[in-house]
């Protein structure tokens, strides 16, 4: 009779296949868990780079809604067509306005604001294979013509700061720019404009741009002051006037009461008559004469004096340069 030993215990484990399935769950996992983290941070950067785009374009419509509220009546605009292929390049030139985009040393200037697209020194292209260019402003002193060290700017001979083919400086005002149209509108004329020479203003401008990765266009539409004529004041003579009034002023005063001519007053009126007494009394000489004003008449007594009431006595003389004669004495 044999005796079987006793089998040994069965230790519990994982089989490989179980060590498998459990890795490729484990990187499943980790692969979405790392998909959700890299699409929550591009979009969150993308928000940022939007963002960051929108608040580019607003100072720009902010600086253009500026410039053009405030621009003086001596200013002009002439809006020239230089690429009339895709990107279409145009030129805004802005005369006699000083304070228009203050930027640089000079920033109160009556040098020429010019207003273009200029291409990326490295023919950069966005996502739709369309070239990028930069919004950017030209103004003859608005880099020092020397290379003055103190002043921190320098010219540059390469990249976005290099002069075009005319000589030009330019200073970047927006990126990632794709295009950007000008267009002026005559309201009399309802007519859209891509080019302008005339003296006189449009009474819309609009512009339309494209940024970065966009197809649709960003419309911003900018209305002008509207100049009024007003016909002037003809010159007053002030001097005539006051020497009118000094005279009428001084004929006034010349009448006396209570039988005694008045003075005349300042402005050469005439010293007034001198009335009769009452009850018989002595007739007034005539009023002083008033002194001459600018303007005025020379000094001079009134006219003799009026009879007195009845039973009065007779007329009073004529007044004298400075004054006037006694009157008559009483019956």
């Amino acid at each position: 009779m044999s005796i079987n030993p006793p089998s040994p215990r069965r230790r519990s484990a994982f089989t490989l296949i179980e060590v498998v399935i459990g890795i490729t769950i484990l990187s499943m996992i980790t692969a979405t868990l790392f998909a959700i983290i890299r699409g929550s941070v591009r979009g969150a950067s993308e928000i940022e780079h939007i963002q960051r785009e929108s608040d580019s374009m607003n100072r720009y419509i902010e600086l253009c809604r500026r410039m053009f509220a405030t621009l003086p009546s001596t200013a002009t605009l002439a809006l020239k067509l230089v690429q009339g292929t895709d990107p279409v390049i145009q030129e805004l030139t802005i005369t006699g306005s000083p304070d228009c985009f203050p930027f640089g040393n000079n920033p109160i200037t009556s040098k020429d604001t010019i207003l273009s697209l200029r291409p990326y020194p490295d023919a950069v292209v966005d996502d739709n294979q369309k070239p990028l260019n930069y919004l950017s402003l030209s103004r003859e002193d608005l880099i020092p013509q020397t290379g003055d060290m103190k002043s921190g700017i320098q010219r540059s001979t390469t990249g976005i700061y290099a002069p075009d083919t005319q000589g030009r400086y330019w200073m970047p005002l927006l990126p990632d720019v794709v295009s950007f149209k000008w267009r002026f509108y005559v309201e009399k004329e309802e007519t859209w404009y891509e080019e302008w020479s005339k003296s006189n203003w449009p009474d819309l401008i609009e512009g339309q741009l494209v940024m970065k990765n966009r197809t649709l266009p960003v419309r911003m539409v900018f209305s002008l002051p509207v100049l009024t004529l007003v016909a002037g004041r003809p010159p007053t003579n002030t001097g005539n006037t006051n020497g009118n009034n000094n005279n009428q002023q001084g004929g006034a005063a010349g009448g006396g009461n209570n039988g005694q001519g008045g003075q005349g007053g300042q402005g050469g009126g005439r010293g007034g008559p001198g009335g009769g007494g009452p009850g018989g009394g002595p007739g007034g000489g005539g009023g002083r004469g008033g002194p001459g004003g600018p303007g005025g008449g020379p000094p001079g007594g009134g006219p003799p004096g009026g009879g007195g009431f009845p039973g009065g006595g007779p007329p009073g003389g004529g007044g004298g340069p400075l004054g006037g004669g006694g009157g008559g004495a009483g019956r």
